[in-house]
């Protein structure tokens, strides 16, 4: 056996074992393509399965805003009616009322001085 006989050998293992570590790694990277094309699916159905659900709630949330939007504006018109019907009670009771107590104060002026002016006249005719 020759050098270049010699080298041709080496140079053929090497060759193998570049051969079979390559097909080892590419045999590798075509599980891990494999597996990550699954994952890529299952997050695919997860996605579209979150997404459905999502619309869902969105379409839920906008009724239940529907609703709200109802009480709302009949609360805004339950609040209207009641400050109108308070403030004409207002007008409707503050004159009366008004009058009322002025002319309780005036009969009640005129009563003091009636019974004070009549129980000073006495005295003042007795001593007079």
């Amino acid at each position: 056996m020759t050098v270049v006989d010699f080298a041709a050998v080496i140079v053929a293992i090497a060759v193998v074992v570049a051969a079979v570590f390559l097909i080892t790694a590419v045999n590798n990277l075509n599980n891990t393509l494999a597996k990550l094309e699954d994952t890529a699916h299952q997050l695919r159905e997860e996605g579209i399965a979150a997404f459905r659900e999502l619309r869902q709630l969105v379409a839920d949330a906008d009724a239940e805003l529907d609703k709200v939007d109802i009480v709302l504006d009949r609360a805004d018109q339950a609040t209207t009616v009641i400050s109108e019907t308070t403030r004409r009670t207002h007008e409707a009771v503050q004159d009366p009322m008004i009058r009322t107590l002025a002319v309780a104060s005036g009969t009640g002026k005129v009563a003091r001085s009636w019974l004070f002016g009549r129980r000073r006249r006495p005295r003042s005719e007795a001593v007079t």
